[in-house]
């Protein structure tokens, strides 16, 4: 009987804890409302998450390349996010981190390919005398016999060819230098074309003549910096775009000093090189660019602008610090001076 009595009880203990209580149904049934609600208010064009605008924004406007998508609804999504940062310090922030992340590391890179480019000039220099008497031995028997200047031009090709071809194993030729600008001027473009929609104007070889201009971002028109706070506008004072020509002819004049000085520790013989007729054009653009840009940039929006300013300051303090003999060191490639005055 007792046994009984002890199996009811725990039936309807058992039982009793099955069945939820009235206050527990009453929380579920309020939060599933809630959360159907909010599902509902969100299709019916409600509250959205930031990951949801962010899609929005990358389905917008379908012409312009992804990249430009991506970059202008990145922007936009940091300057809705929740740190709430201005306009200015989001087109800086981005300009240094692009130029950190994607640029530096190939700087860093090229800097060592020419530190190794050093170690085998000196090397290749070692070749010359070998060369010399080999190349005399296979000529002398030539007639008519080869004057002083063709037995230079000969022995000059065969040693830049086997020099060549040693820089090419080693990953450290001439021709990866183009490794940088190809690195660069992608994401220069882009920026400027993704700024240029986001304050609200036409965009060449995307946007058409008869194109409606763009609206532009929110606020910014008046979250700029200094005396340029409207980065929508041109800089009225002509400053902004002032200072970033001289940053531009301040880069223009260090890569000439180092190139030089690269130049000469990279020849066989210690001497400048003799430039071509390519070099000069190069070097005709490179001091061409600054009052051209300066030219430009007097038409462009003040946001577009400052890119161009954070962006060239970048490379201006990039290329001084790798003039850093204890950097150099540290990075592991070779203080350019010490190589010359060797």
């Amino acid at each position: 009987m007792l046994c009984v009595v002890g199996r009811q009880a725990s039936r309807r203990l058992a039982v009793q804890r099955a069945i939820p209580s009235a206050a527990t149904l009453e929380w579920r049934h309020i939060s599933t409302t809630s959360i159907a609600s909010s599902i509902g208010n969100a299709g019916d064009g409600g509250p959205v998450s930031h990951l949801e605008r962010y899609v929005d924004q990358l389905s917008n406007e379908a012409e312009y390349p992804l990249i430009l998508r991506v970059m202008q609804a990145t922007l936009e999504s940091i300057h809705d996010g929740p740190m709430e940062c201005p306009w200015w310090g989001i087109i800086a922030g981005s300009a240094l981190t692009l130029r950190t992340l994607l640029v530096l590391p190939v700087a860093i890179y090229q800097q060592r390919a020419q530190a190794r480019a050093l170690k085998l000039t000196a090397i290749s220099r070692l070749w010359q005398r070998p060369m010399y008497t080999s190349l005399e031995l296979e000529l002398a028997t030539r007639t008519p016999p080869v004057t002083d200047k063709e037995f230079g031009k000969v022995l000059n090709k065969r040693l830049s060819k086997r020099r060549h071809l040693l820089m090419f194993r080693q990953g450290c030729h001439p021709i990866f230098g183009a490794l940088l600008p190809m690195t660069q001027i992608p994401i220069w473009m882009a920026m400027t074309c993704s700024l240029r929609h986001l304050s609200g104007r036409l965009v060449p070889l995307f946007d058409s003549a008869a194109t409606a201009l763009p609206a532009a971002a929110p606020d910014m028109a008046s979250e700029g910096i200094l005396w340029f706070t409207n980065l929508v506008a041109t800089d009225s004072t002509g400053m902004l775009p002032a200072i970033t020509g001289a940053v531009y002819l301040s880069n223009a004049m260090v890569h000439l000093y180092r190139r030089r000085e690269y130049a000469i520790a990279n020849s066989l013989d210690g001497t400048p090189p003799k430039k071509g007729w390519l070099s000069h054009i190069f070097l005709c653009i490179r001091f061409a660019a600054p009052p051209i840009m300066t030219y430009v940039a007097m038409f462009q929006p003040s946001s577009i602008v400052l890119y161009w300013l954070t962006s060239a300051s970048f490379t201006l303090v990039q290329m001084l610090a790798f003039h850093n003999q204890r950097l150099r060191k540290r990075l592991k490639f070779n203080y350019i001076k010490d190589k010359v005055t060797e």
